[in-house]
């Protein structure tokens, strides 16, 4: 898994995009979902948000966004995230998470 580790200012809506590449190519994400969550420690401690995910599969893009409601909430501190893809076939992939 590839570790991308960035902010979140609180009240303020997060948001960053993430292009997919595979052996030097775009990555065609058509069919896949993909899920992420912030939690308190890596190891599955409390759910602090989940992140909405929109997906341009034949651009090979997600972009990933927590709302200013929910940053809002969040109190300041360390947390972990990560971010799960899904492919058509059903197989699943950590693909990225961070701090």
């Amino acid at each position: 898994m590839e570790v991308y580790d960035f902010s979140v200012k609180r009240g303020a809506t997060f948001s960053v995009s993430l292009r997919f590449k595979q052996s030097g190519s775009v990555m065609d994400l058509t069919g896949y979902s993909v899920k992420s969550q912030v939690r308190v420690c890596p190891d599955g401690g409390a759910l602090v948000a989940e992140m909405s995910a929109a997906v341009t599969p034949e651009e090979g893009l997600v972009v990933l966004s927590i709302a200013d409601e929910v940053t809002a909430g969040m109190e300041s501190g360390l947390y972990a995230w990560d971010m799960r893809m899904t492919d058509p076939e059903g197989n699943t992939r950590y693909y990225i998470g961070g701090k």
